[in-house]
């Protein structure tokens, strides 16, 4: 039997190894808003619906808001697509 090589389209098309990929995702941005803080950068995110702007210190502004009118589909769905 042939060995399984983990190359990074494997992991992100084996659900098993989600976990892995969101372990990974978690601690790169970490170290990115540590090294952005330490350098003085602003970071911005995503809270809910609102665009907020970080500062070094701390201190948080929100700059926007985005709505949240994703679609939501069950797993099974069946839906067609239209010409419009």
């Amino acid at each position: 039997m042939a060995k399984k090589i983990k190359y990074l389209s494997y992991i992100e098309d084996t659900k098993k190894h989600h976990t892995l990929i969101e372990k990974e995702a978690k601690i790169a941005v970490k170290k990115a808003i540590a090294d952005a803080h330490k350098k003085k950068i602003p970071v911005t995110y995503m809270e809910g619906e609102q665009i907020i702007k970080e500062q070094a210190n701390g201190k948080k502004e929100v700059i926007g808001k985005v709505r949240n009118d994703r679609r939501k589909v069950t797993v099974g769905e069946k839906t067609t697509i239209s010409k419009k």
